[in-house]
């Protein structure tokens, strides 16, 4: 459904403003779109945005879960649910998430990689060995990412490899 044009406008301008780092601008100009038209997904994914940006994890959650029931097969929005639950909540309920995930997605190296990065953070290095292989091998650029992940220094340490 196509936006009428001042709610394009808006959108247009509430992207430049995140653009330019200005949230609060971006924010209020969301806020100028016809509320009927505020859950589309090209306006929730500017919203995700803005409260990653402000660090507001609860909003950011409820809009990134929104937009993964919206369109699951997009694996972004199950990341930015992940991640925004991780400082909402805790990194068990993000891997939960994460999890749900790697059901209709599992070819995604992305997804493989975070679910390693929670399960180090959890405490089980076995399991999160196995699905950063899995990342690896789906994605090699992966291996070098994780060479400066802070959340798999448990891991490199307990492999010898700090």
């Amino acid at each position: 459904m196509p936006l009428e044009p001042e709610n394009q406008k808006h959108l247009e301008a509430a992207q430049g403003y995140v653009e330019l780092g200005m949230f609060m601008d971006a924010n209020e100009e969301l806020e100028e779109i016809d509320p009927e038209v505020r859950h589309l997904p090209e306006i929730l994914s500017v919203r995700l945005e803005i409260y990653k940006a402000l660090k507001k994890w609860e909003l950011m959650q409820a809009v990134a879960k929104k937009l993964s029931q919206y369109d699951p097969d997009e694996v972004q929005w199950w990341i930015s649910w992940a991640y925004a639950t991780r400082r909402a909540e805790c990194v068990d309920a993000a891997r939960h998430i994460l999890a749900l995930a790697l059901n209709n997605h599992p070819r995604k190296a992305i997804i493989h990689y975070h679910l390693a990065c929670y399960e180090c953070q959890l405490g089980d290095i076995v399991v999160a060995k196995k699905y950063l292989d899995k990342a690896f091998k789906l994605d090699p650029k992966y291996s070098i990412l994780a060479r400066d992940e802070d959340d798999l220094m448990p891991m490199w340490m307990m492999l010898g490899d700090s």
